[in-house]
């Protein structure tokens, strides 16, 4: 089974793509999905002047591009320890392969930003829609591409892609009342 079939077996026959995945484990298919979603979604961000950071160059898609590969690595690695930890067997490799197929759906976010731009006259929460639709199809592909290759529950696929994230933001309150209490401090210290 080549590349192309595989991809259509992702959408078409999930079970069949998953058991071929991680047998194969195409390491550089999933490098190249994730390589085609971040340049959708940088695209997409560009059509929709979301582009907060950074301008629309090829400097700058080359930096998301890094950073979409980058964070499925770390992604798929963190998803594949916490799952390894509650005793699910699987491999890392081919949970980064179904991530980046998964990431694929993010080419579908042109296309409706458009169609989205034409029927709305300058309304932005239309552009909103599309990339929380998008996004939300992509987690519900990762979490069914968890559940084919561990063989967990919904639950437990749902639990273990949700938890690095709830850890970061975690993270980052704890951080950020940390700063507020230590400027607290700080200005209580110079009243005094």
């Amino acid at each position: 089974m080549n590349s192309v079939e595989l991809l259509f077996d992702y959408f078409e026959d999930h079970v069949k793509a998953t058991g071929a995945i991680v047998e194969r484990k195409p390491v550089a298919l999933g490098v190249l999905c994730f390589m085609i979603g971040g340049a959708s979604v940088f695209v997409a961000q560009g059509l929709a002047d979301r582009l907060t950071l950074f301008s629309f160059s090829w400097a700058a898609c080359l930096m998301s591009l890094i950073w979409k590969v980058g964070a499925g690595f770390l992604l798929a690695a963190v998803v594949h320890s916490v799952l390894e930890m509650g005793g699910a067997a699987g491999s890392v490799s081919a949970l980064f392969v179904l991530f980046g197929m998964a990431d694929l759906v993010w080419a579908l976010a042109i296309p409706l930003l458009l169609i989205a731009r034409a029927f709305s006259s300058g309304s932005s929460w239309f552009v909103t829609v599309v990339f929380l639709a998008v996004g939300l199809y992509a987690v519900v592909l990762k979490v069914r591409g968890i559940q084919d290759a561990y063989h967990v529950t919904p639950g437990r696929a749902w639990t273990s892609i949700s938890l690095p994230y709830i850890v970061i933001v975690a993270g980052t309150l704890v951080v950020v009342s940390l700063a507020v209490a230590d400027l607290v401090m700080k200005v209580l210290h110079t009243v005094r």
